[in-house]
Protein backbone atom coordinates (compact mmCIF):
# COMPACT_ATOMS: atom_id res chain seq x y z
CA UNK A 1 0.00 0.00 0.00
CA UNK A 2 3.06 2.43 -0.43
CA UNK A 3 2.15 3.51 -3.49
CA UNK A 4 -0.78 6.29 -3.85
CA UNK A 5 -2.38 4.34 -6.52
CA UNK A 6 -2.65 1.49 -3.92
CA UNK A 7 -3.98 3.81 -1.01
CA UNK A 8 -6.46 5.13 -3.17
CA UNK A 9 -8.21 1.97 -4.06
CA UNK A 10 -7.69 0.59 -0.42
CA UNK A 11 -8.41 3.65 1.80
CA UNK A 12 -9.60 6.83 -0.17
CA UNK A 13 -12.26 5.70 -2.68
CA UNK A 14 -14.03 3.25 -0.15
CA UNK A 15 -13.96 5.69 2.82
CA UNK A 16 -14.92 8.74 0.42
CA UNK A 17 -17.68 5.98 -1.26
CA UNK A 18 -18.99 5.66 2.83
CA UNK A 19 -19.35 9.38 3.40
CA UNK A 20 -20.78 9.88 0.06
CA UNK A 21 -23.22 7.43 0.76
CA UNK A 22 -24.35 8.79 3.97
CA UNK A 23 -22.71 11.78 4.77
CA UNK A 24 -22.16 12.62 8.40
CA UNK A 25 -19.29 14.44 10.73
CA UNK A 26 -17.24 11.01 11.63
CA UNK A 27 -17.31 10.26 7.69
CA UNK A 28 -16.12 13.89 6.68
CA UNK A 29 -13.47 13.67 9.34
CA UNK A 30 -11.94 9.80 8.30
CA UNK A 31 -12.39 10.73 4.67
CA UNK A 32 -10.46 13.90 5.16
CA UNK A 33 -7.52 12.42 7.31
CA UNK A 34 -7.02 9.44 4.65
CA UNK A 35 -7.15 12.25 1.10
CA UNK A 36 -5.07 14.23 3.84
CA UNK A 37 -2.53 10.98 3.99
CA UNK A 38 -2.27 10.27 0.12
CA UNK A 39 0.78 13.01 0.20
CA UNK A 40 2.32 10.58 2.60
CA UNK A 41 2.40 7.68 -0.23
CA UNK A 42 3.90 10.30 -2.83
CA UNK A 43 6.93 11.49 -0.46
CA UNK A 44 7.59 7.62 -0.07
CA UNK A 45 7.61 6.90 -3.82
CA UNK A 46 9.75 10.36 -4.88
CA UNK A 47 11.67 10.76 -1.49
CA UNK A 48 10.59 14.41 -1.45
CA UNK A 49 9.60 15.58 2.19
CA UNK A 50 5.79 15.06 2.64
CA UNK A 51 5.74 18.36 4.24
CA UNK A 52 6.74 20.10 1.02
CA UNK A 53 4.79 18.12 -0.85
CA UNK A 54 1.53 19.58 1.12
CA UNK A 55 2.39 22.59 1.09
CA UNK A 56 2.28 22.69 -2.62
CA UNK A 57 -0.55 20.32 -2.86
CA UNK A 58 -2.50 22.92 -1.23
CA UNK A 59 -1.67 26.08 -3.15
CA UNK A 60 -2.33 23.72 -5.97
CA UNK A 61 -5.85 23.07 -4.98
CA UNK A 62 -8.13 24.94 -2.51
CA UNK A 63 -10.00 21.37 -1.71
CA UNK A 64 -6.98 19.90 -0.53
CA UNK A 65 -6.22 22.60 1.63
CA UNK A 66 -9.76 22.39 3.11
CA UNK A 67 -9.21 18.43 3.75
CA UNK A 68 -6.11 19.27 5.37
CA UNK A 69 -8.23 22.21 7.62
CA UNK A 70 -10.57 19.76 8.55
CA UNK A 71 -8.40 16.95 9.37
CA UNK A 72 -6.13 18.87 11.59
CA UNK A 73 -9.24 20.78 12.93
CA UNK A 74 -10.19 17.50 14.38
CA UNK A 75 -6.89 16.13 15.32
CA UNK A 76 -5.50 19.32 16.93
CA UNK A 77 -8.98 20.62 17.75
CA UNK A 78 -7.96 23.85 15.71
CA UNK A 79 -6.37 24.03 12.59
CA UNK A 80 -3.14 26.53 12.73
CA UNK A 81 -5.37 27.45 9.46
CA UNK A 82 -8.39 28.49 11.91
CA UNK A 83 -6.27 30.91 14.18
CA UNK A 84 -6.42 34.60 13.71
CA UNK A 85 -4.10 36.79 15.21
CA UNK A 86 -6.23 39.34 17.90
CA UNK A 87 -4.51 42.16 16.16
CA UNK A 88 -5.70 40.55 12.49
CA UNK A 89 -8.98 40.86 10.98
CA UNK A 90 -10.76 37.78 9.12
CA UNK A 91 -12.96 35.47 9.94
CA UNK A 92 -11.61 31.83 10.91
CA UNK A 93 -12.12 29.05 7.96
CA UNK A 94 -13.76 26.76 10.24
CA UNK A 95 -16.57 28.71 10.75
CA UNK A 96 -16.50 29.03 6.87
CA UNK A 97 -16.57 25.30 6.81
CA UNK A 98 -19.55 25.29 9.02
CA UNK A 99 -18.03 23.94 12.51
CA UNK A 100 -20.37 25.46 15.34
CA UNK A 101 -18.59 26.89 18.19
CA UNK A 102 -18.01 23.18 19.77
CA UNK A 103 -16.77 22.38 16.58
CA UNK A 104 -18.19 19.08 16.29
CA UNK A 105 -20.79 19.78 14.25
CA UNK A 106 -20.14 20.69 10.27
CA UNK A 107 -22.25 21.90 7.24
CA UNK A 108 -21.83 19.23 5.47
CA UNK A 109 -23.70 20.02 2.16
CA UNK A 110 -21.04 22.12 0.93
CA UNK A 111 -18.48 20.05 2.33
CA UNK A 112 -19.18 16.91 0.52
CA UNK A 113 -18.15 18.82 -2.78
CA UNK A 114 -14.98 20.35 -1.09
CA UNK A 115 -14.16 15.99 -0.19
CA UNK A 116 -15.27 14.89 -3.66
CA UNK A 117 -12.88 17.67 -5.79
CA UNK A 118 -10.09 16.40 -3.24
CA UNK A 119 -10.62 13.02 -3.88
CA UNK A 120 -10.73 14.19 -7.82
CA UNK A 121 -7.13 16.07 -7.31
CA UNK A 122 -5.10 13.06 -5.46
CA UNK A 123 -6.30 10.93 -8.37
CA UNK A 124 -5.07 13.44 -10.46
CA UNK A 125 -1.72 12.97 -8.41
CA UNK A 126 -1.72 9.67 -9.19
CA UNK A 127 -2.69 9.15 -12.80
CA UNK A 128 -5.78 7.24 -12.09
CA UNK A 129 -9.93 8.05 -11.09
CA UNK A 130 -12.84 7.84 -9.17
CA UNK A 131 -14.54 4.71 -10.78
CA UNK A 132 -17.74 6.63 -10.24
CA UNK A 133 -16.34 10.24 -10.53
CA UNK A 134 -15.24 10.20 -14.06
Amino acid sequence: MNTLKRYLELIVDPTFDEFDAKPDVRLAFLTSVAIFHSVDRIAEQTGEKAATLRQRWCKESLDFKLVDVIAHHFKHVRSSDEKIPADKPGIAIGHVLGFNEVGDTLDLRNLSYVIRDAVRFVHLKAGTHHPALQ
